[in-house]
């Protein structure tokens, strides 16, 4: 069985635990078998995420594989310039989910990708996601929103809730229940 491959965005101030909170559920999922998580950002250089800690991207844009599922965590996104919202665009059209966590929904919102589609983001954004992306039905409540192609989720630990909810989709409840409950002790949500 050939693995799902999950890209997930990083730049400078990458919020620590918007990206790898769901990199450890998407690892560890079917004990491993199931996704195989790589990192893309600018370059290949190692980059400090908000609280200071230094991360080496396994490709920078141009080399990037495509990828099945993309992730866009939240942090400073002023730090994801036109090379990176370009590489945002044309994985998120070749992917078959996106998923944002955090405030990575402005990143979306600003590039169209939430026109016509319910999404959610950190209770912080919800009036900035409204005014980025007009033509988004924008809810606060939620953990995470699953608008078939485009998942959103609310605040940091909401990206771990939405990831198992595509372990969920993809792989079934036992999947997501052991990854949930099992290995991460997180209960696994439902729905």
């Amino acid at each position: 069985m050939s693995k799902t491959r999950v890209a997930i965005l990083i730049f400078p101030g990458v919020e620590l635990l918007d990206f790898t909170g769901p990199a450890e559920v998407f690892v560890v999922a079917a004990e491993g078998g199931a996704f195989e998580v790589c990192t893309v950002a600018a370059t290949r250089e190692p980059l400090r995420t908000m609280g200071g800690v230094h991360v080496i991207p396994d490709f920078d844009y141009d080399s990037a594989p495509r990828a099945e599922i993309v992730v866009v965590p939240g942090g400073d996104l002023g730090q994801v310039g036109e090379a990176g919202r370009a590489w945002v665009r044309k994985a998120a059209g070749e992917a078959e989910i996106v998923m944002s966590v955090c405030m990575g929904a402005l990143l979306l919102g600003r590039l169209g990708l939430l026109d016509g589609i319910e999404a959610t983001t950190h209770s912080w954004g919800i009036e900035s996601l409204k005014k980025i992306a007009p033509a988004c039905r924008v809810v606060h409540g939620p953990r995470f929103v699953d608008a078939g192609r485009v998942i959103t989720s609310a605040g940091v630990t909401a990206g771990i809730d939405a990831a198992l909810h595509v372990v969920r989709r993809r792989l079934g409840d036992a999947a997501a229940d052991w990854t949930g409950d099992a290995w991460m002790e997180y209960r696994a949500p439902r729905g």
